[in-house]
C-alpha cells in the first residue's frame, strides 16, 4: 500500500501491513484487519471482532449500518454475524479518509454500546492472531486455529487414501468435454469465440471425471484438461467444416456435405488468410478457454485433493 494511503487508514492506532495489502491491528481494543483489493476487485473490506456484551442493546446493529451506509457512500455491503462486522468499501476518491471515518464510527458503536474483542472463530474473549486458511482472513485464537489445520490435514489424509477407477474416469470425462464442444459449435455459427463453452466443456469434463471415476485428482485434471483441448480442437474444427459447406453451397451453388467440408479444411489451410484466421479463432478460443476456467479448476483441485494453505501473521 502507499504510505500516504497507509497513514490516512491508521490514523492514531497501531494497524500495519502485513501480509501484504492487509492492514492489520487494533481500534481501541478491537481486533481489526483492512484488506485492499477484496477477490482481485475494486473494493475494500473492513473487519472488527466483537461480540455483544452483557449489557449489549440486540437491535441497534442495523439502524448503525443504516446510519453508516448514510454517512459514507462507498459502503456497498454490511454483516454482523454475532463475532464480525464486514464492511464492504468501494475503491476510489479519498477512500482512505472514508475508511478511518468508519473505524471511528464502529468503534465508537462499539464502545458506546457494551461490546467486547473476541475469537472470530469460536467467540471467545481469548488472544486472537489474524490468521489466513485458503486466503480466507480471520482472527481466531490458537486453539481455533489449530483445530481447522488439524481438520484440514485430516482431510487431505483421507481424500489420498481414497482410490478412483481411472478408466471410468475418462469416459466421464469425454461426455463432459463433448456438452462444451457442442456448445462451442453452436456459439461459434453466431460468428462468436466462446469462453463460456471453453469453461462448459472443461467445468463438465471435470466434473464427469469426478462422477464417473469415483474422485478428482491431480491425474484426472490433467487427463481432463487435455480431453478437453483435444474437444475444442474437434469442435473448432466442425464449426469451420460448417461455414465451408455454407459458403461452398451459397457462393458456388455446389451441393457439399459436412464430410466432404470437413476433408476440405486441410486445403483450404493452404491459404494464407484463411489459415490466419483459422489457427487466430483457435488461439483465441483456448485462451478464453483457459481463462474462464482456472479458477474452477484451482477450486476442484484444492477439493479433490484437500491441498490447503495456512499462515498466522
Amino acid at each position: 500500500m502507499k504510505q500516504a494511503l497507509v497513514e490516512q487508514i491508521k490514523g492514531s492506532d497501531n494497524l500495519f501491513e502485513k501480509p501484504k495489502k492487509i492492514l492489520q491491528g487494533r481500534v481501541g481494543d478491537f481486533p481489526v484487519y483492512v484488506r485492499q483489493g477484496v477477490d482481485g476487485t475494486a473494493f475494500w473490506k473492513i473487519a472488527v471482532y466483537a461480540k455483544e456484551g452483557s449489557t449489549a442493546p440486540t437491535d441497534l446493529i442495523e439502524s448503525f449500518f443504516s446510519e453508516l451506509r448514510q454517512a459514507v457512500k462507498k459502503v456497498t455491503k454490511t454483516t454482523y454475524d454475532g463475532k464480525k462486522l464486514e464492511i464492504i468499501v468501494r475503491n476510489s476518491g479519498k477512500v482512505g479518509i472514508q475508511i478511518r471515518q468508519i473505524l471511528d464510527g464502529v468503534h465508537s458503536y462499539l464502545s458506546r454500546n457494551g461490546y467486547v474483542p473476541c475469537c472470530g472463530c469460536c467467540g471467545n474473549e481469548v488472544p486472537v492472531t489474524l490468521s489466513s486458511i485458503n486466503n480466507e482472513m480471520d482472527f481466531m485464537c490458537d486453539n481455533c486455529y489449530n483445530g481447522l489445520c488439524n481438520s484440514l490435514e485430516d482431510n487431505k489424509q483421507q481424500l489420498a487414501a481414497q482410490k478412483g477407477n481411472i478408466v471410468t474416469g475418462i469416459v466421464g470425462a469425454l461426455l463432459g468435454a463433448l456438452l462444451g464442444g457442442a456448445l462451442w459449435v453452436v456459439i461459434y455459427q453466431l460468428g462468436y469465440i466462446a469462453g463460456i463453452a471453453g469453461l462448459v466443456a472443461a467445468v463438465c469434463a471435470l466434473k464427469g471425471y469426478e462422477k464417473f471415476g469415483g474422485r478428482i485428482n491431480v491425474a484426472g485434471i490433467v487427463i481432463s484438461l487435455v480431453i478437453v483441448t483435444a474437444v475444442i480442437y474437434v469442435a473448432h474444427n466442425i464449426g469451420i467444416a460448417m461455414e465451408i459447406k455454407k459458403g461452398v453451397e451459397e457462393y458456388w451453388g455446389i451441393d457439399c456435405t459436412i464430410t466432404d467440408a470437413f476433408r476440405s479444411i486441410p486445403d483450404f489451410l493452404e491459404d494464407s488468410e484463411f489459415s490466419a484466421a483459422y489457427w487466430k479463432d483457435l488461439i483465441i478460443g483456448y485462451a478464453l478457454t483457459a481463462v474462464a476456467s482456472f479458477a474452477t479448476v484451482k477450486a476442484m483441485l484444492q477439493a479433490g485433493t484437500g491441498s490447503y494453505k495456512t499462515g498466522r501473521y
